[in-house]
């Protein structure tokens, strides 16, 4: 790459006009030095070049070709076309311009007039991996993967090392669900790169998708090997260790790249985990808490922390740490739904009450947040609001708690008629869980209730 940015005839070039001199190019190496600024998308930087060589060559074919391909770069599809028709009878065999035409028609979202021009341009026998990598990229657009594929395949045969063409065969292999087939073609680039990086992560990749994690972590113990500092590989290697429910193995690699993991506010936040589901609560917080000292914004961790202090019963603690996440992330309903309980736990119903509103705001389409919410007014004795909420619930839900709970709400209100009224529609709506529902509202048990009108008699 050193040697790609190093280039002679560009710092010539350059140098010129940071003196403002006159220094004499040939239109060939005019022509070296806009392809190596169209090669790096400095299109500023093409067009100088272009305007100082075509006022030396005006006629010059092969820098029209690259006033085409600067044109194509910058997606003046206007100019493009002209110079596309003007040098169509000059240049019909040139490889140069026959990609730019390709990538012209592409740009169009005509991809068949695309994929003609790449073949063209094929017949030349030269920049064979590139125009295979763009015949793919056409081929996906016609939902071809399977040509796509093969197309990012030749490419592969023509530069080995080409990780843009290694990847779209992998993602062609996912688009046609080809997982097994994927994994023997990784087998067999690795046994010509064997020491592919990306190639054995991506098997790791692929054995995790068929939960062969034994399989996977022989791969990515190849990706470690290759590079010691791979935070993908050792993070994916613990995760096989998870998933294998071999936690003391997980944390051991979480611990490994502990040195030169440049995100160790997650690594510290994998191993508290991993500590959790081992049951050692004390460790896991630890944990946690190296996590938030590294990354004091992480609010997930300060929501484990919180978990931790409410399973030990420190219910202060919970709820100071559960405030710090939803300091940091206000959004997240989960955050909410457990501040609440800590609030309830610890008998701050109108707390928890504020937190409910604020749920079934973030989760409306959740039919137990309007539930819990209106359980919750009711046992604060604000039964018109609570009845208020349940009205709104209907808006998303037609279920019968939610109209056995209301009419338990005009009942304690005592709105008999309204009482029995939503009653009935509970009933009708789920007769199966009278006997539920006459347990958790004992106002229902009464028999023969006698409303306003004698006529309105109601046994549930």
């Amino acid at each position: 790459m050193e040697d790609f940015f190093d280039n002679e005839l560009v710092n010539r070039f350059e140098d010129m006009l940071d003196k403002n001199e006159s220094v004499y190019f040939e239109s060939d190496e005019f022509c070296e030095i806009i392809s190596f600024y169209l090669d790096i998308y400095d299109y500023e930087y093409a067009l100088k070049a272009l305007d100082i060589a075509f006022a030396l060559y005006p006629a010059n074919i092969d820098l029209k070709i690259k006033q085409l391909e600067y044109y194509v770069g910058i997606e003046d599809l206007h100019n493009s076309f002209t110079l596309i028709e003007e040098l169509r009878d000059l240049c019909y065999t040139d490889t140069d311009y026959l990609i730019a035409t390709a990538r012209y028609w592409s740009l169009r979202k005509l991809p068949y007039k695309a994929i003609d021009f790449y073949n063209l341009a094929l017949e030349n026998e030269e920049d064979e991996d590139y125009i295979f990598n763009c015949l793919g990229n056409e081929y996906l657009e016609i939902n071809e993967p399977g040509l796509a594929l093969s197309s990012y395949k030749k490419a592969l045969e023509y530069n080995s090392k080409d990780e843009y063409s290694l990847f779209s065969c992998i993602h062609c292999f996912e688009v046609l669900h080809q997982n097994r087939e994927c994994i023997a073609f990784l087998k067999q680039y690795i046994d010509i790169n064997p020491y592919s990086e990306e190639a054995w992560f991506q098997l790791g990749l692929q054995y995790l998708n068929l939960n062969r994690y034994e399989k996977a972590l022989y791969a990515f113990d190849y990706v470690i090997i290759i590079n010691q500092k791979s935070i993908a590989g050792y993070t994916q290697k613990a995760f096989c260790f998870e998933k294998l429910n071999q936690w003391n193995k997980a944390i051991e690699t979480y611990e490994d790249s502990l040195d030169f993991d440049d995100t160790a506010a997650f690594t510290h936040f994998k191993i508290g985990q991993a500590f959790n589901k081992m049951r050692k609560s004390i460790q896991a917080l630890n944990s946690f808490q190296k996590a938030v000292k590294e990354d004091p914004q992480f609010d997930k961790a300060w929501f484990e922390i919180s978990n931790i202090h409410d399973s030990l019963g420190n219910n202060e603690d919970a709820l100071f740490y559960i405030k710090k996440a939803l300091d940091i992330e206000s959004k997240d309903v989960n955050y909410w739904k457990k501040y609440a309980y800590l609030n309830i736990q610890s008998g701050r119903y109108e707390e928890a009450s504020d937190s409910f509103e604020i749920i079934v705001e973030l989760e409306p389409n959740h039919f137990h947040n309007w539930l819990a919410y209106s359980e919750l007014l009711i046992s604060l004795g604000e039964y018109s609001k609570a009845a208020e909420i349940l009205h709104k619930s209907f808006k998303n839900f037609n279920r019968a708690e939610l109209y056995y709970q209301l009419g338990n709400c005009y009942f304690l209100m005592k709105n008999l008629d309204k009482g029995e009224h939503f009653l009935k529609m509970a009933l009708k709506l789920n007769p199966t869980i009278k006997e539920e529902m006459q347990e958790k509202y004992s106002i229902f048990l009464k028999d023969n209730r006698k409303s306003k009108n004698p006529d309105k008699n109601l046994n549930i």
